[in-house]
C-alpha cells in the first residue's frame, strides 16, 4: 500500500467550502474518477483522507495538501488528470508525491493579506510597543495576549488605496497564530475596515524554514 500526498489550491467560490465540505467533495470526486484508494475498514467504510493544517474558512490556500493511500500503483499525472476532472471550481491539484515530512512539523506559515488600508496603518500597527489582542482559550475562556513577538513581516508595499502584506506566523500542533488576529488589533487601532480583507496562505514550512513536503 503507498502513501500520496496531495498538493492542492483552493481559491475562489472554493474559498468559502468549509472543511467538511472539502473533505466530502474530494472523497466523491475520487469516487467519481474511479482511483485505487484505500477505504477504512469496518461498518461504514470510508476513503481514509487526513488534511495538514486545514484551513479557516474564507481563505484561500496556495500550498494545501491531503494524505491518501493507494491499493495499486498508478502513474502520478494520470492520477492528476482523473482527478481535476471531478472537482469543482476552485479545487485545483498542483502535484502529488510520497509523504516526505508529518504535519506535526509544520511550525509556521507564509500568509499574505491585501487590506483596505494604506501600507503606512500597517507599518503603525507593527510599531507598537505591543499588540494586545484577545484570544480564546479553551481552558481560561478569553484572555489577552500581545501577539507582536510572534508576528514576523516578510513584506509590505501599497497596492494601489490598499496594502499588500505577507507575514510568517507560527502554525502548527504546538503554537498557531491566526492571521485574523492580526485584522482584530488593525481594527482596534484604526477603526473598522471599509471592505473585507483577502487572506491567502502561500506556504507552510518547518521550524527549519524547510517548505513542507
Amino acid at each position: 500500500m503507498k502513501k500520496l500526498r496531495v498538493f492542492f489550491a483552493k481559491t475562489g467560490r472554493a474559498t468559502y467550502i468549509s472543511h467538511l465540505d472539502l473533505s466530502r467533495a474530494m472523497q466523491r470526486a475520487i469516487k467519481r474518477a474511479k482511483l485505487p484508494v484505500w477505504y477504512t475498514e469496518g461498518f461504514n467504510p470510508h476513503i481514509y483522507l487526513t488534511f495538514a493544517l486545514p484551513l479557516s474558512l474564507g481563505y484561500s490556500g496556495l500550498c494545501e495538501s491531503m494524505d491518501l493511500r493507494l491499493t495499486e500503483d498508478i502513474d502520478e499525472d494520470d492520477f492528476i488528470d482523473r482527478l481535476s476532472a471531478y472537482l469543482p471550481e476552485g479545487l485545483a491539484i498542483i502535484r502529488v508525491a510520497e509523504p516526505v515530512m508529518k504535519p506535526k512539523d509544520i511550525a509556521l506559515a507564509h500568509y499574505r493579506m491585501e487590506l483596505p488600508v494604506p501600507a503606512s496603518a500597517i507599518e503603525a500597527l507593527l510599531a507598537q510597543p505591543a499588540i494586545l489582542v484577545e484570544k480564546e482559550s479553551k481552558r481560561k475562556g478569553p484572555v489577552t495576549i500581545d501577539i507582536k513577538p510572534e508576528i514576523e513581516l516578510v513584506s509590505l508595499s501599497q497596492a494601489g488605496e490598499g496594502a499588500c502584506a505577507e507575514f510568517m506566523l507560527p502554525a502548527g500542533s504546538q503554537k498557531n497564530l491566526n492571521p485574523a488576529l492580526i485584522l482584530s488589533a488593525l481594527e482596534a487601532h484604526i477603526g473598522p475596515l471599509s471592505s473585507p480583507v483577502h487572506i491567502t496562505r502561500m506556504g507552510l514550512f518547518t521550524a527549519e524554514r524547510k517548505p513542507f513536503a
